[in-house]
């Protein structure tokens, strides 16, 4: 049966004649319609990818065009078929030489953004001529099919040696030294990877590694940022932190992140994260800290872990600078010398861990809160402090105020969350769930304390260590430095019992400090 469309003079036309042939049962060809109605190529283009997620895609997928000639290209067989493109082992007529040739994955029903990534994949691997990366010959357009032709390499993909089982610490410190020095090239001319993995490392038949596929390239030309930014592009196995939650994604540290995950899955077989769903391996890669090389190998080189776990610390600046330096400390371990990061020891460790932030983008509007909250604690408490002096009964000098208290926190809580006080995200949930129970704590104690149980004098110390406890706690979610400010509250506490006439005016003070410098960290880095 004929696949070639009819003779329409409007859209909708040849729109309703596709759709009556599919109901038929027949297969009509959407490039025979493109090549006949020109005049439509958006809106038609538009209609069949429409048509094939919504609907039957097997009658839409693009076929293979082995056994076809694509401009000068005699196409010989497929290689391999991804979601961006198809590469093909082709010989090039005239100068008779193999290639590999690539052509966009969906055909003619590629997008305007499509085409226009796989040109920028084209344009930026075209300008970058270096040993480690696979050349580029020729850039076209063949029947509404881009394509760019390069260098054929018939051997295997680094992913293919990880899962060999084969560990060879010297051969993976070699071959990521030689990746990092042609990456640190590309950076150099302004181009980022960002989909660095072993399955875009090829092996050549001398068995040095080239870079491929720089589909996901990001390329800094005249100043402009070529692809979107919010978009988590990338494989999530070997992708960063900030990479993973959109953040930061022109930075060559994403690079950096990406050539220490290709160290890891040679060192152990397996990239720092995974999971059975891309959903749970971006889960792991924004909170969980990866299993340390030695791990699953106990004869893993402790230098090597260490270069390694550098090149993957979560925060970016915690990295390698660049490539190079990558390279260079890779280059010292070869050759026996002292890397920078053998000095990366318990001190440099608990450093790092203060540093940490892991949910920082969910606190940065509380900055001002904050320090509102610190003045209000502080000024009740000094009040607490005036009214002790001028003796006062208890039930002013004591109780007011703290009901008083309780109220104005409150009130800065839910005027800062638009009338809300529960936890929206969850990041907020535990930090909500330890100072609910940090006042459920204090609600005991003022119980106790009204029954005659406990001396009132033993309040502010007790409540100084319960927030200690708290800060401490919460340094484990949130900034890590909060750790220190839960050690100050507990100093507070010891000097509170020793003066129990000044113990509202240290307890106060210490959280006036401790919110105001949490304050400072998230205005800092909103």
């Amino acid at each position: 049966m004929s696949t070639e469309p009819s003779e329409f003079t409007d859209f909708e036309s040849v729109m309703a004649d596709y759709l009556e042939r599919t109901e038929r049962g027949e297969t009509p060809d959407p490039e025979a319609y493109l090549r006949a109605y020109p005049q439509f190529a958006d809106d038609l283009g538009s209609f069949f990818r429409n048509h094939q997620w919504f609907g039957d895609s097997s009658s839409l997928a693009p076929p293979s065009l082995a056994g076809k000639r694509v401009g000068p290209y005699e196409i010989e067989s497929e290689i391999a078929r991804g979601g961006m493109g198809v590469v093909y082992r082709a010989r090039q007529q005239g100068l008779d030489r193999p290639v590999a040739l690539k052509l966009i994955s969906t055909g003619v029903l590629a997008s305007r953004e499509e085409r226009r990534r796989f040109r920028i994949e084209a344009e930026a691997a075209a300008r970058l001529h270096h040993p480690g990366i696979i050349a580029i010959h020729e850039i076209g357009s063949w029947e509404g099919y881009e394509y760019f032709s390069m260098t054929l390499v018939d051997g295997p993909t680094l992913q293919q040696q990880v899962e060999s089982d084969h560990f060879d610490d010297h051969n993976a410190a070699k071959v990521v030294h030689d990746i990092a020095r042609a990456v640190a090239y590309a950076h150099r001319c302004g181009i980022v990877h960002r989909d660095l993995k072993p399955d875009n490392i090829l092996i050549s038949e001398d068995g040095r590694p080239l870079i491929t596929d720089f589909g996901l390239a990001k390329w800094h030309r005249e100043g402009t940022m070529l692809t979107r930014t919010g978009q988590v592009l990338g494989t999530p196995n070997y992708m960063s932190p900030e990479q993973a939650c959109g953040r930061g994604d022109g930075d060559v540290a994403n690079d950096i992140y990406s050539l220490g995950a290709i160290l890891y899955a040679m060192l152990t077989g397996r990239p720092p994260h995974a999971g059975t769903c891309a959903a749970e391996v971006l889960r792991s890669v924004l909170q969980d800290e990866p299993e340390a090389p030695r791990h699953y190998r106990r004869d893993v080189s402790v230098v090597l872990e260490k270069i390694c776990l550098k090149a993957i610390r979560f925060e970016p600046q915690q990295r390698y600078a660049t490539a190079d330096a990558l390279a260079d400390d890779l280059d010292k371990y070869l050759t026996g010398e002292t890397t920078s990061a053998e000095g990366s020891g318990l001190i440099d460790l608990v450093a790092r861990e203060i540093r940490r932030d892991q949910h920082q983008s969910h606190f940065v509007d509380w900055g001002r809160t904050l320090v509102k909250l610190g003045a209000t604690i502080f000024a009740f408490h000094v009040a607490m402090f005036a009214m002790d002096l001028c003796e006062l009964p208890n039930s002013i000098s004591f109780w007011t105020p703290r009901l008083l208290m309780l109220v104005g926190i409150l009130v800065i809580i839910l005027r800062a969350r638009g009338g809300g006080i529960t936890p929206r995200t969850v990041a907020e949930r535990p930090v909500y769930s330890i100072w609910i129970g940090y006042l459920a704590a204090l609600s005991v104690m003022n119980v106790l304390i009204l029954s005659g149980k406990i001396d009132e004098a033993n309040l502010f110390p007790i409540a100084a260590v319960l927030s200690g406890f708290g800060f401490i706690a919460m340094s484990g979610h949130i900034w890590g430095g909060a750790a220190i400010l839960g050690a100050v509250f507990l100093g507070a506490a010891m000097l509170a019992a020793f003066s129990p006439l000044y113990a509202p005016l240290i307890f106060g003070t210490t959280w006036l400090v401790s919110l105001c410098v949490l304050g400072h960290h998230y205005r800092r880095n909103g």
